[in-house]
């Protein structure tokens, strides 16, 4: 028979900076039915702010809020900081290499319940940036042990190119592996999504 599916999903992305200053902050929501059924529901908000210690050091404090009930997550809130070192490798080609620390609220749904946690971990990332003519190519790797129980991480890996179609409109595709040492029972360790939207800057 007939299959109905539809889907919604939404970016935003927010961005400025001075000589010691950066904030940039970005919003997913993504809502997909079949047959008048959810399928989905995913909502994700990061917000962070990094100061210009030296020309290749600097602080930063981060926010960030997740909700998948879908990969049994009710919600995952976050709050940190830490250093990042950061280097011009070439004219087209950017590193910065994270270090530090945030603490996490989360509630999750498993067959047994409702699993509350308030963890501190450890975070860790790589990031990479090439600026090419005709597309922007950045890649980024997050490991994320628990403190005082290194067994449990988690590791986020994304890989993403941005064509530019104008002025202010581009197409960005993104692929995104997650790992989990100890996911919510029925879910698996890994999960991969690929994304395409477009984009208007202003």
């Amino acid at each position: 028979g007939n299959n109905d599916k539809r889907k919604w999903s939404g970016a935003f992305n927010a961005n400025w900076q001075d000589d010691d200053y950066r904030i940039f902050s970005w919003a997913s929501r993504l809502y997909e039915t079949s047959n008048g059924q959810r399928t989905d529901d995913d909502t994700f908000f990061h917000a962070r702010v990094v100061r210009n210690h030296r020309q290749r050091w600097a602080q930063e404090a981060f926010v960030q809020y997740e909700r998948d009930p879908f990969a049994a997550l009710s919600f995952r809130a976050l709050t940190g900081a830490g250093l990042r070192y950061q280097r011009q490798l070439s004219e087209h080609l950017r590193w910065n290499q994270g270090t530090g620390v945030f603490h996490e609220w989360v509630r999750e749904e498993e067959t047994a319940g409702e699993q509350r946690d308030q963890l501190t971990r450890l975070s860790l990332y790589t990031h990479l940036q090439w600026q090419l003519p005709s597309v922007k190519l950045q890649t980024t790797l997050y490991f994320q042990p628990v403190v005082d129980e290194p067994a449990d991480q988690r590791a986020l890996w994304q890989f993403a190119a941005t064509f530019p179609l104008g002025t202010h409109v581009d197409l960005k595709w993104q692929w995104q592996t997650r790992w989990d040492s100890r996911p919510p029972e029925g879910i698996e360790e890994e999960n991969h999504q690929t994304q395409l939207r477009l984009g208007i800057n202003f």
